[in-house]
């Protein structure tokens, strides 16, 4: 059994490897409409593992664009 770290560092891999080039614009355009079919698409697209799909497209939907950073005044 993974410890949470590992779990933590997992999703966080595999939410890297979505800014890749061939992914990244339509990701921020799925998450824009939050199309969660679409990200659902581009993750298997992308070969993130099922136990992580709904864990990765959650914390992409949960994101607004005119989310800021602690600190951006």
């Amino acid at each position: 059994m993974k410890t949470l770290n590992e779990r933590i560092a997992d999703v966080s891999y595999h939410l890297q490897s979505l800014t890749a080039p061939e992914f990244s614009e339509s990701v921020q355009d799925a998450v824009e409409r939050k199309d969660r079919n679409l990200l659902v698409k581009l993750c298997k697209k992308a070969k993130i593992p099922a136990v992580y799909l709904g864990t990765v497209v959650s914390v992409l939907l949960s994101v607004s664009p005119e989310q800021k950073w602690p600190g951006d005044a």
